[in-house]
């Protein structure tokens, strides 16, 4: 199965990405012969080409034309176009079909007659173009026809030309209008960003940015040129500016650590892989090599004056990368007939620089004396190909070739986990992902003798090798090792860690509720108090969600690490005293609470606990906490090293607490730095795995919806598991529109900063799969009889409750509880095969999940990710890795319908936006995959929530066993 990140060849080289249209396009009434025009736009299709004045293609923002429109009399969405910047009106010869052509339209000194077009806003601000027939509109839209090239130049005079595609199915007819000379305030987000690191927007610095939307400044438009990013310690980024919605995004991710010198202590060498081959060396030649085992490993040393600027040694030959100039290169047999130089003194090197291509993987290596970069610019690349046995040259950067990883070759050689947790005697399951090239071909187990690796999910669904069966029954550390071999026959091996133990931080994932969503900054014992009372009435505390957790802003306003503690004026009883008061309202409750692997927090309000990680934790412990959520903005270090240095004080704690509840550590740095790789090694049980998530239905990348956050996740299903999950962000059921941080949404700022938040399918669906992906279940509305707007201005009068029935039935319903509770620790598997909404942020089509439960049990999911409704075919047991002539138990989890089914499950219509989740129960087989009965024989009692034993349990219920409150 296929898991690396596609390397993409890209057409156009893109180190940001822009967006921005009009809320809608107005037509301007002053005539241009007597003044400027009202309204004025920069058009841009969304291939990132601008209009020029001569209607030709352009990609530098100096060379951009501004249009206005004039509206046509009686004819809805027509308009004439004028060129403000050439001074004309842009015409056509009319005629009754036109065909695919460049070069179709004309610039004319007068107003043309009947020469207008027709624009389409077909989806959220996007328009498509067309000309007028003398019939009517003809079904051909404005386009650079056959593409920026030869047929049409950059900066020409090619004028546009039609295609028969619409903006629905070609980008190249896909149009935005930006308008021009109309101040807004705009906002800066960051996820990740460093504490030394600055985004330069025009003149104007900016310094600890972070996702909540707190950083605002004035200005009409912003060009991407316009924002500059400076970062270092082996940090890349992404750039969105967003004229459309008036906001940037920069997201900063690692990845590689710099090593200090050649001869540091500590040297973090890395294999340079571009899509064909590895750089390797031969003679004195940087060749292209196929095999991992023969390439060369390389330090990247930054420069102590300029920060991103690296030197790149090659660690197995002893000599230095460099070049004898930033220009593009030819085909070369010998490096000293190529750009790309070899030296043997860090003195005679020249520096590089590294940018983050669009696939959000990969980067291209350019000259360190490149002052601005484009896709024209030469970058690394085996220039003329890997198979013509030529060396390491500079060539243009957009070509798909000049994609590098960075890859760490001391990574283990699974796409999957290996460092897996069970409990004892617990039913286990581990699916086993090799990278791209290699093939499972064997486990030893050495004495795990109740665990077998099966294959007979390989060529079905996601097709992959299982490993099944029960722990052990004692605690302690268990290894097994995964044979390897790859396509070319080289064999490897894996070992994969198994810890067994009853003292597992979250053996299921964390239930509870935290503050931020609602209140923001604006916490306090008595406002929290009143939310817990109100969890308590509304039967959530007892339903499961029982951690209250204190996200930033519960300090007292502080830089210094050292003088950490509560703020009085918030917590006047301390946390320990709020701790002691929300378990008088239900001893149930465990209290979380909020620090940052930085400088200091997200919101610069109190000190990060970077290198106070013992310190810190030991005042949480006294204070009576139970878990931890450790952001990373304002960073200092490495995200595995940082997280690392508090995970290993977490174990040490949790070594004393033996007897006590686990403390709990939950890693929050966004999924920037993939820590779904590394996050349990760490010490994490949990990770978050996306941007925080917003009350909408899709968004985007850096600011995502429900379905923006599952598809981010989505093909992450390998990586969970018990006590190691893949954790979605803070629930938005419940707050309607009216939270605060969870309202910058995409498109937040076109209504005034409000939103209309979720539907109830909405909220149903993000319910169902959060569940169905194994993620923490954090609610953030407010449950208080009379809430009130704490960090939302725009909220006027909220009703009392918030809370409604509906919401209540999505967060109580005990089947979907159980789902997300499932002793397997399974996420839901994406089955792209049976699928039809396999593009990410998307709004068409539907997906299928599914989930293993204990027992042999599944759980499928289907959501309906459009307003409209949609009919799904039968969908086969077999492709959903059952039984085919098998009989189930099929159970509805919403309608609660149940009955019984063979060789398909029908799932039927699908409401606009509705999720149906069934769980499946093969009505023949004793418990367990393959007729495995794995209950076992000295299994303690198990008793009711009064405390009365029970002999067994329905599914869905509560009970009690060996102490611990489970959901079967």
């Amino acid at each position: 199965m296929k898991l690396s990140l596609k390397l993409e060849c890209l057409l156009i080289f893109c180190l940001t990405a822009l967006t921005g249209w009009a809320d809608a396009i107005q037509g301007s009434t002053t005539d241009p012969a007597s003044g400027k025009p009202e309204h004025r736009y920069i058009l841009a299709n969304d291939q990132g080409y601008y209009v020029n004045k001569n209607l030709a293609p352009t990609s530098t923002p100096a060379n951009r034309a501004v249009f206005a429109m004039y509206a046509v009399d009686g004819k809805a969405d027509a308009y004439y176009l004028y060129n403000v910047t050439a001074s004309k009106w842009v015409s056509y010869t009319k005629a009754a079909t036109y065909n695919n052509q460049t070069g179709f339209l004309q610039l004319s000194a007068e107003k043309p007659d009947g020469a207008y077009f027709r624009f389409d806003n077909y989806a959220g601000g996007y328009y498509q173009i067309q000309p007028y027939t003398t019939g009517g509109t003809n079904e051909k839209y404005l386009n650079w026809f056959k593409g920026i090239g030869p047929d049409n130049p950059l900066d020409g005079n090619v004028s546009l030309g039609l295609w028969q595609d619409s903006g629905s199915k070609d980008a190249g007819s896909r149009w935005t209008f930006t308008a021009v000379d109309v101040e807004h305030t705009w906002t800066l987000f960051s996820a990740g960003m460093p504490s030394n690191a600055v985004i330069k927007v025009g003149d104007t610095e900016y310094r600890g940015v972070n996702a909540q939307g707190d950083t605002h400044f004035r200005a009409a438009y912003v060009d991407e040129s316009e924002v500059s990013v400076i970062c270092g310690g082996g940090y890349v980024y992404t750039l969105v500016v967003d004229n459309a919605n008036h906001q940037i995004n920069v997201d900063f991710v690692q990845l590689f650590n710099p090593t200090a010198s050649p001869t540091a202590e500590e040297k973090y060498p890395y294999l340079l892989k571009m899509p064909a081959a590895y750089v390797g060396t031969n003679g004195g030649n940087l060749l292209g090599v196929t095999k991992k085992s023969t390439a060369d490993r390389f330090l990247l040393i930054e420069d102590a004056a300029r920060l991103g600027q690296y030197y790149i040694y090659d660690q197995t030959s002893a000599t230095w990368i460099s070049y004898s100039s930033a220009t593009i290169g030819s085909t070369a047999k010998q490096q000293s007939e190529s750009k790309v130089t070899v030296e043997t003194s860090k003195a005679a090197a020249k520096t590089w620089q590294l940018r983050l291509r669009r696939d959000g993987a990969s980067v291209s290596i350019f000259p360190g004396e490149l002052s601005e970069i484009s896709g024209a610019s030469p970058a690394w690349n085996f220039t003329g190909g890997v198979s013509q046995n030529v060396v390491l040259n500079l060539w243009r950067a957009d070509d798909g070739n000049s994609a590098w990883l960075i890859e760490d070759p001391s990574a283990g050689s699974l796409a999957c986990a290996t460092t897996l947790f069970s409990e004892p005697g617990k039913e286990f399951m581990h699916k086993i992902v090799p990278n791209e090239g290699e093939t499972v071909v064997g486990v030893d187990f050495g004495n795990l003798t109740t665990l077998k690796l099966y294959d007979d999910r390989l060529s079905v669904g996601n097709a992959y090798k299982y490993v099944y069966g029960k722990a052990p029954e004692a605690e302690g550390e268990y290894n097994y090792v995964v044979k390897l071999k790859t396509t070319d026959g080289d064999e490897s091996s894996v070992t994969v860690r198994l810890t067994v133990s009853s003292h597992l931080q979250s053996p299921t994932p964390m239930m509870g509720w935290l503050t931020w969503n609602w209140f923001a900054r604006a916490i306090s014992h008595d406002k929290i108090l009143a939310v817990v009372e109100g969890m308590q009435n509304k039967g959530l505390i007892d339903a499961g969600y029982s951690t209250i957790v204190l996200d930033d802003c519960w300090a007292k306003p502080e830089s210094d690490k050292s003088k950490l503690t509560y703020d009085p004026a918030k917590f006047p009883s301390g946390i320990s005293g709020f701790k002691a008061a929300c378990q008088a309202v239900n001893p149930k409750v465990k209290i979380g609470i909020y620090s940052d692997a930085g400088s200091m927090t997200c919101e610069r309000y109190q000190p990060g606990s970077y290198g106070f990680e013992k310190e810190h934790l030991a005042l949480f412990d006294s204070w009576g906490v139970d878990m931890l959520k450790y952001d990373f903005c304002n960073s200092e270090s490495s995200a595995f090293a940082s997280y690392k240095a508090m995970g290993v004080a977490v174990k040490r704690l949790n070594e004393s607490r033996v007897g006590r509840t686990p403390f709990v550590f939950n890693i929050c740095e966004w999924g920037s730095n993939k820590p779904w790789t590394w996050g349990a090694e760490a010490g994490g049980s949990s990770w978050r795995a996306t941007s925080d998530v917003r009350e909408s239905w899709i968004g985007s990348f850096g600011l995502p919806g429900v379905l923006g956050a599952t598809d981010v996740v989505r093909y992450l299903w390998m990586y969970a598991g018990v006590n190691r999950f893949n954790d979605l962000d803070m629930m938005c059921i419940g707050l309607h529109g009216l939270g605060g941080p969870s309202n910058y949404t995409v498109g937040h700022q076109q209504n005034g900063g409000v939103i209309t938040g979720l539907t109830a399918e909405q909220a149903r669906s993000q319910m169902s799969l959060w569940c169905m992906f194994a993620s923490p279940l954090s609610l953030s509305c407010d449950f208080r009889n009379t809430p009130a707007a704490e960090s939302n201005g725009s909220a006027g009068t909220l009703p009392k409750p918030l809370i409604t029935a509906d919401d209540l039935a999505t967060l109580k319903n005990p089947v979907i509880i159980a789902i997300n509770q499932d002793a397997l620790g399974q996420q839901a598997e994406y089955m792209k095969s049976l699928s039809t909404g396999t593009t990410n942020f998307s709004n068409t089509g539907y997906d299928v999940y599914l989930k293993d439960l204990t027992e042999g049990r599944k759980a499928v999911a289907v959501v309906n990710r459009g307003g409209s409704v949609v009919t799904l075919p039968a969908l086969s047991l077999s492709a959903l890795y059952m039984n085919a002539t098998a009989t189930y138990a099929s159970k509805d989890v919403w309608s609660g319908a149940e009955k019984e089914i063979s060789g398909v499950l029908s799932v039927g219509q699908l409401k606009p936006y509705e999720t149906k989740v069934f769980v499946l129960t093969e009505k023949t087989a004793p418990t367990g995959l393959h007729n495995t009965a794995l209950t076992s024989s000295n299994a303690a009692p198990i008793y009711d929530l009064s405390g009365r034993q029970l002999r067994s349990v329905e599914r869905g219920q509560l009970y009690i066993q060996g102490g611990d409150k489970l959901m079967k």
